[in-house]
């Protein structure tokens, strides 16, 4: 056993430090794309539910696109066919381009369109929950739009879609595990070096699987926490 866990030792006797910087880049790639994603997922929301009959089809076509593809396959298309697509366009303005998609922002984009298209249909349904009619009375109150989405919308809202949020935060920890499929040294990646070095598979993963349940109980707690603290700014606002 004292073998083992020497292995999780620093320096070229372990791999602690090769571990440790593989969850730095995990944790740093879920939380770049936790903003895109959010904000795309109100935009998407708006455009499904706009009277123009045009945007409303496309932000169901895009919702409906992005949630049947498989996450691995949307990390496929959007590494290999975005850089093709890069590298066509810019042709134009320069002979023999070749442009080299950086892999942790292809991870970013792909992570943002599929977790973008899931939460879309979250903050609709928080908008459902609180009503049209909040949005009438603050108009007929004369406040703007903007005040009347930011100071009455959005707090109510948020209140009903942080469990749902909380669920797809978990899933974006968990699909993060994928993009070491294009090479980014993330947590799964040094673990599979690990492994092939070591020849020690069981040991490994089940490191890994703590720190992943790990990440999921601390991330329960900071959901309880933003919950409690939304529900206590809605009871004091009343």
């Amino acid at each position: 056993m004292a073998e083992l866990i020497a292995l999780l030792s620093y320096g070229d006797a372990g791999w602690g430090d090769e571990l440790l910087q593989g969850l730095l880049i995990t944790l740093a790639l879920a939380l770049t794309t936790v903003p895109f994603a959010l904000v795309l997922s109100f935009l998407i929301a708006w455009a499904k539910q706009s009277k123009n009959p045009l945007v409303a089809r496309a932000g169901r076509t895009y919702t409906t696109v992005f949630r049947s593809l498989p996450e691995l396959l949307t990390l496929l298309i959007i590494y290999y066919q975005l850089q093709s697509l890069l590298n066509y366009v810019y042709s134009f303005f320069v002979e023999d381009a070749a442009i080299s998609l950086n892999a942790f922002v292809a991870g970013v984009v792909a992570l943002t369109l599929v977790f973008s298209a899931l939460g879309s249909e979250v903050v609709r349904s928080a908008y459902q929950a609180v009503g049209s009619a909040q949005t009438e009375a603050a108009l007929a109150l004369g406040l703007s739009r903007r005040v009347t989405f930011f100071k009455v919308l959005l707090p109510q809202m948020w209140r009903h879609a942080i469990p749902a949020f909380g669920n797809l935060w978990l899933i974006l920890l968990k699909d993060t595990s994928l993009i070491s499929i294009i090479a980014v040294s993330d947590l799964m990646r040094f673990t599979n070096m690990a492994i092939a070095t070591t020849r020690e598979p069981f040991f490994f993963y089940s490191v890994v699987a703590l720190i992943y349940i790990s990440l999921a109980f601390i991330s329960g707690l900071a959901q309880k926490a933003l919950e409690r603290n939304a529900s206590q700014t809605y009871i004091g606002g009343r």
